[in-house]
């Protein structure tokens, strides 16, 4: 099934206008790939037929089954491996602060006290990941008061398919075995014929909520941390400050910003303080003392969230 320039510039703004993802010309392989089993599916002759079916009767359900089948779905447990170090040897150390310190403020106060997102979760491994990380600091930590009670994961994809995965919990031999330790498996899944089901356990510490990222999603409320890692790259520069904006106003001071290894904020924004751990690249929102000081051409660390 042929796909025409033309064909392709009305389904591409079609999907940009759908869901905010940008498809290069270069990428017209990709729209033909993905979009022509679904075109057959709906008893249309060929993506002009099929454009025309959209625009004469737009369905949810057909434009739910075209963001399920354009969206990219890579994903795995520990994925990189270095951001989740970073996570686990400075990220989660500080968070064990606020979380003493937030309930000395307010000790009768119900539910986590700091709260992380992994947006562009896809099918769950990088949420899962995170609860194996907390779940095994808050072991750590239990006699200074730390539960993973006090950590709240929320995870988003746009993608109701990739979403009912990721709740489901349920992976196969291949999926597991790619980031995870024979330790981790042991320890968070339970074996079912043929697949791995995440313990109720660590599904518990993680919500998932449909969101498309190109749209105003301040209404989920505030992050101590957002991981919105391979995400960004999908999007025009339009998409990226509104989002990177909203971003900073959902994070405290001293809160965190993670992208993917090919993603950076220059030409986005200049608002968050960028440092490494190690091969990680991470963004914090500075404490107005350290973006008044910043703008004056000095350079300070404060003493209350210090670099590596």
């Amino acid at each position: 099934m042929e796909l025409s320039k033309q064909e392709f510039f009305l389904l591409h703004r079609y999907i940009q206008d759908s869901c905010g993802i940008t498809i290069s010309e270069e990428k017209t392989y990709l729209i033909q790939q993905r979009l022509e089993p679904l075109v057959a599916a709906v008893g249309c002759k060929g993506f002009s037929d099929f454009y025309q079916k959209l625009k004469q009767s737009p369905l949810p359900k057909l434009r739910e089954q075209i963001i399920n089948a354009i969206t990219t779905n890579e994903t795995s447990f520990f994925r990189d491996e270095h951001p989740y170090i970073a996570v686990e040897k400075y990220i989660l150390p500080r968070l064990g602060k606020i979380v003493l310190e937030r309930k000395l403020r307010n000790n009768l106060r119900k539910g986590p006290k700091v709260s992380l997102w992994s947006a562009g979760a896809s099918t769950g491994q990088e949420p899962y990941s995170l609860a194996m990380l907390i779940h095994e600091y808050a072991e750590a930590n239990r006699n200074f008061g730390i539960s993973k009670e006090d950590f709240g994961i929320m995870a988003t994809d746009i993608s109701s398919e990739t979403l009912s995965k990721a709740m489901a919990g349920v992976y196969t031999e291949r999926e597991v075995n790619r980031g995870l330790t024979p330790e981790r498996i042991k320890a968070y899944f339970k074996k079912d014929d043929k697949h791995w089901i995440v313990k109720s356990s660590i599904r518990s510490m993680v919500e998932f909520r449909q969101i498309n990222l190109a749209q105003p999603f301040s209404i989920l409320g505030g992050f101590d941390v957002v991981l919105c890692r391979n995400v960004l790259i999908y999007f025009d520069n339009d998409i990226k400050k509104r989002m990177i904006g909203q971003f900073y106003d959902m994070v405290p001071e001293g809160g965190f910003l993670l992208l993917g290894a090919s993603e950076q904020l220059y030409g986005v924004t200049d608002k968050f303080e960028p440092f490494h751990v190690g091969k990680t690249l991470i963004y914090k929102k500075p404490f107005k003392v350290e973006a008044i000081t910043r703008r004056r051409g000095a350079k300070i660390i404060s003493s209350a969230t210090p670099h590596p």
